[in-house]
């Protein structure tokens, strides 16, 4: 697996992870979220499967593309709260740092492999 496979499970195990924690050890005296741990648990599955995905099929473009959508999905919740009720660091800003850096990896990696590709085309010639 490349970076952007490592990096994509990373994410999925930290939205698995937050979703348990949520539920099973909520923080600042919170009672036990479902919503917490259905969301974040299944968002986070949903990355594992994807990563799966990818390596498995030849072009893996439309799972990195489903991938931006679900990393901007799973921040959207926590921007739009700290845009009306301020930013809370955890686990809003944690969620949304981890989006943005997966967001940011996974085009980075789109821009190495079209210089690959552009290589490879100029090498033909």
């Amino acid at each position: 697996m490349n970076f952007v496979r490592w990096s994509m499970l990373v994410y999925g195990l930290a939205l698995i992870a937050m979703g348990v924690q949520s539920f099973f050890f909520p923080h600042d005296g919170s009672k036990p979220s479902m919503i917490s741990l259905a969301a974040a648990g299944g968002m986070g599955m949903v990355t594992l499967v994807l990563t799966y995905l990818s390596t498995k099929v030849a072009n893996p473009r439309g799972v990195y593309i489903g991938m931006i959508f679900l990393a901007l999905f799973a921040s959207s919740r926590f921007v739009m709260t700290g845009i009306t009720k301020g930013f809370v660091f955890y686990p809003g800003i944690v969620t949304i740092a981890l989006s943005l850096g997966l967001i940011a990896i996974l085009g980075m990696g789109h821009m190495s492999a079209m210089k690959k590709r552009k290589e490879l085309q100029t090498e033909g010639e």
